[in-house]
């Protein structure tokens, strides 16, 4: 861009600089980037809390409900829409004041949540789920977006890394608050929780918060901004993956021979045929995709990263509980070290991209200790000692810390301001589609492992009674005999899962040495100042 041409930034403002002087940004002072972390990591953290929350209320919901119809859709809805809006929303932040649209994110996020505690039935539930999932879908790229607008770009790692530490310890405690919350007080107060706390997030955004914006978009008329949003092309591809995740939930839940998911598949093809036809006719609106490698590598590590760290936090516990004979609460206690280091690692992994000044060699380190880990998880036997399962967890931990949150500082260094948001959906889209794809594809693979190795093991075995069971609860009705047979059969069904996830890690692994080496520092002309006073935001 030449240098009369570029825009100048100042307190939410922008003004054309026509001297050819430098651009110059101001940011908020330390105390006001403070407050604007800890609103993004609590948005976050509640995100993160509500994928995980219902896992160990659910019983108490089929109770009161009287009905057992809808229980995968209560996690499945969230999902659902929370992955598909992702490209909405990116639309959304590219055309419109961040900071609004982050407030419109959580106050669908805070109405759903007020839904679902009032649920009276369980298709209000699925409902309110699917409501707060497009508020989270919203959340969770402004979330980025705003710390992309309150730091310069060389000091935003270590404010990521916080947020997705945030927001990986709030998956997992999830069942422990929600289990904590049903039996002292009442299911509805999962989601009641959040409506406080998103006002607060809400107020917060208010006051504090700055997204300024590119001239040129903010004169568009709001009938520009709608040609510009490409609602055609936008509404085919939203609709196209809609179809693909809701048939990989169906399809894992049920069967894939099921006539409804092959029906979605063909959907999808169509609909994604559809999109790119119109995206490549002459009449097309603007282009979606953005013409830069760095991001479709970024994408598909970020997928194998964030996916495949699904397998061990589902299957661990089962482990835990149907080989090692832990209860539900100790074998949330076993996983521990995997979270614990997680959540560190997040945290090192931003500080040490700040002093490096590169995203590279944490993404490289990550994919490669990813890989390891995951391999290890796979030697595991029934006898396996404690320091072999904890050191295996904490080495994975560590690798998947250090790996979730590069990918948004890469978006943010090799795109253009005007295309990071857009940058920032495509990436959430890959996360969240591949964490459907893997939970989908693991669960047959365990079962029918499980039926394979029982059959050869113990042939008279009732394969439908086993199913029923469930994994902490073999040792009360199979005799000693049995059960030193079943066990072994269990664990390694379990273990196979975790191939993926390792198969997952050295997929990421050449993409992270293929993605451009790209210093993290401020932008070419301009100009970084730090604010020493609080101003308000004209956006």
């Amino acid at each position: 861009m030449e240098a009369e041409k570029t825009p100048q930034i100042e307190h939410g403002h922008r003004q054309d600089n026509t001297d050819g002087a430098s651009a110059t940004v101001v940011y908020p002072p330390p105390l006001r980037l403070a407050i604007i972390a800890l609103t993004c990591s609590l948005s976050g953290f509640l995100s993160g809390l509500d994928q995980t929350i219902l896992a160990t209320a659910i019983p108490q919901i089929t109770n009161d409900f009287h009905t057992l119809n809808g229980i995968a859709w209560w996690t499945s809805s969230y999902l659902l829409t929370s992955a598909t809006f992702q490209l909405v929303f990116g639309r959304c932040n590219t055309l419109f004041p961040v900071r609004y649209v982050y407030i419109t994110a959580n106050a669908f996020f805070a109405l759903g949540s007020i839904i679902c505690a009032a649920a009276p039935n369980s298709i209000a539930l699925i409902a309110g789920r699917a409501i707060a999932g497009i508020g989270v879908a919203g959340i969770m790229s402004g979330n980025v977006l705003i710390i992309a607008a309150s730091a310069p770009l060389e000091r935003r790692a270590s404010l990521t890394g916080m947020m997705f530490a945030f927001l990986g310890a709030a998956s997992v405690v999830g069942p422990f608050v929600g289990g904590a919350l049903t039996d002292r007080a009442s299911w509805r107060w999962c989601f009641g929780i959040n409506v406080p706390l998103s006002a607060i997030i809400i107020l917060s955004t208010a006051l504090f918060i700055q997204t300024p914006r590119d001239p040129a978009i903010k004169e568009l008329s709001f009938a520009q901004k709608l040609a510009a949003f490409d609602i055609p092309g936008t509404t085919l591809l939203t609709a196209s993956f809609f179809c693909l995740i809701f048939a990989l939930q169906l399809g894992g839940s049920t069967t894939w021979k099921n006539t409804r998911v092959i029906a979605l598949f063909i959907l999808f093809g169509a609909l994604f045929i559809a999109f790119i036809a119109w995206h490549f006719s002459s009449k097309g609106g603007s282009r979606l995709a953005i013409d830069n490698y760095n991001v479709w590598l970024t994408s598909v590590y970020a997928g194998c990263i964030s996916g495949g760290m699904f397998i061990p936090i589902t299957y661990m516990p089962v482990w835990f509980q149907a080989v090692r004979g832990a209860s539900a609460f100790q074998s949330g206690v076993m996983i521990a070290p995997l979270i614990v280091s997680f959540v560190v690692m997040s945290i090192i992994s931003g500080i040490s991209t700040e002093l490096i000044g590169y995203y590279n060699p944490p993404m490289i380190f990550g994919a490669l200790l990813a890989a390891i880990g995951s391999g290890l998880l796979t030697t595991l036997m029934p006898w396996t000692s404690h320091p072999s399962w904890i050191g295996f967890q904490v080495l994975y931990g560590l690798g998947v810390g250090a790996g979730v949150p590069p990918p948004m500082l890469v978006i943010q260094t090799v795109l253009e301001k005007n295309d990071v948001p857009m940058g920032v959906a495509i990436v959430s889209l890959s996360q969240m589609l591949w964490s459907s794809v893997v939970v989908a594809i693991a669960q047959p693979i365990f079962e029918t492992k499980l039926r394979s190795n029982v059959v050869k093991v113990l042939p008279d075995l009732d394969l439908e009674r086993l199913s029923n069971i469930g994994a902490r609860d073999l040792a009360q009705f199979y005799p000693v005999d049995e059960l030193s047979k079943l066990i072994p059969a269990y664990s390694d069904a379990i273990l196979k899962v975790f191939f993926i996830t390792a198969a997952l890690g050295c997929l990421a692994f050449p993409c992270a040495l293929a993605v451009k080496w790209q210093p993290m520092k401020k932008r070419r002309n301009e100009t970084v100042v730090v604010s020493s006073h609080n101003v308000h935001s004209v956006e």
